[in-house]
């Protein structure tokens, strides 16, 4: 699998994105996007965006706010990444 889809799977089920939400929403994993901003051989850090999901109280969705933030992914002697924290 290419980094570009392991990050972006990642980055639809990681609890730590959901330190971005404003309004403790859900996050539209459809609307993520990231940039890797530095490379280190022990760490990538990336910028986040994506929209968040906010309910009205009869359950109907009421509005969509952008959220963004930097994420360190802790990579593995294989450059596998072993964990994920915001920044």
């Amino acid at each position: 699998m290419s980094e570009a889809l392991v990050i972006t799977h990642l980055l639809q089920n990681c609890k730590e994105l959901a330190a971005f939400c404003s309004q403790n929403g859900w996050i539209i994993n459809e609307s993520i996007q990231y940039e890797i901003i530095e490379r280190q051989p022990e760490s990538l850090l990336i910028y986040v965006s994506f929209l968040e999901s906010i309910m009205e109280g009869s359950g109907c969705q009421g509005d969509q706010k952008p959220c963004y933030g930097r994420l360190r992914l802790r990579l593995n002697g294989q450059g596998e990444i072993v964990g994920v924290e915001p920044v």
